[in-house]
């Protein structure tokens, strides 16, 4: 049989400690705490001799911690802010309800979190937690109440619904241009240095068979993991990118790129919204109707699901 563990101090006392201790002052501890220093006194008399060891050293005008009680402070300091601030999201009177959100990096930097002012402006009620993925949900959304994910829509077990229409362009920075000047013949194209994100269906040799120039085998002189960092390269001149048209939208109309070429390539791909299969909460439904009217105003919802 295990032996009985020992219950904790009195709260009272590890309350009239840990003020005193952070302060380093009776009198200011008890004025924080509204009680008399002699009650403050009282208290820490009591811890002492409920942990059997001295906390203080009591010096004129001076309050010093033992090694014992230095090494208490942080843990109690910890504790009590832990406490209250649970106590706060859970009782607080401005209480707001918490939208958990996951999705990709790309998705969050580019667009949600640049639109996330519009969002409160409609819903200051709500309060917001982004989750970064690398990775979709498989078979359930986790840990959030929605997810954003970029794919094909071939997820079971969840309502998916399409968000995005995207196309395929090439996009260059107008430095890059300048220096390499290219026409709308595709063999121009195929001897400038290319950027290229890494696990997309759609690719640059795609780009090239669409226009009837089979036999080529493009060589990226940079290849990304992410969207993000091929895009910032392309911004900086590295090279011209194929992207979907909706990651570099944002930069386009701030000129930072601009269409390197004519032709696109339909995308398979898309952006879509995926909920747990279970009644959606109200917050859900404000996020999910305020994310469509801010695509739909941008031109880039797709209408049919």
């Amino acid at each position: 049989m295990s032996p009985r563990r020992k219950p904790l101090p009195p709260l009272n006392a590890l309350k009239a400690f840990e003020a005193a201790a952070r302060l380093r002052s009776l009198t200011r501890a008890a004025e924080e705490l509204h009680v008399t220093q002699g009650a403050i006194s009282q208290q820490v008399k009591l811890l002492e001799e409920y942990l059997g060891t001295q906390l203080f050293i009591r010096k004129p005008r001076k309050l010093e911690l033992t090694d014992s009680a230095q090494a208490y402070l942080p843990i109690l300091t910890e504790a009590f802010s832990s406490l209250l601030a649970s106590t706060h999201d859970l009782f607080g009177k401005d209480q707001r309800a918490r939208l958990t959100i996951k999705c990709g990096t790309s998705f969050m930097q580019r667009w949600l979190v640049p639109r996330l002012n519009d969002f409160y402006a409609q819903h200051p009620d709500l309060q917001v937690r982004l989750i970064s993925s690398v990775w979709p949900s498989q078979t359930e959304v986790e840990a959030a109440d929605l997810e954003i994910s970029n794919g094909f829509g071939d997820w079971t077990g969840m309502r998916v619904e399409r968000l995005t229409n995207e196309y395929w362009q090439v996009v260059a920075s107008p430095t890059f241009l300048a220096h390499h000047p290219v026409t709308e013949d595709p063999f121009e194209i195929a001897e400038c240095p290319l950027i290229s994100t890494m696990g997309d269906r759609e690719n640059w040799q795609q780009w090239f068979r669409k226009q009837g120039i089979h036999n080529a085998v493009p060589q990226p002189i940079l290849e990304s993991d992410t969207s993000t960092i091929a895009i910032d390269a392309a911004c900086n001149g590295v090279g011209l990118l194929l992207a979907r048209s909706f990651v570099v939208d944002a930069q386009i109309k701030r000129g930072e790129l601009v269409a390197a070429h004519p032709f696109t390539l339909p995308s398979t791909g898309a952006h879509y919204l995926v909920l747990p299969n279970k009644p959606i909460a109200t917050k859900v439904a404000a996020f999910c109707s305020w994310i469509k009217q801010r695509l739909d105003s941008e031109g880039h919802l797709c209408r049919i699901s």
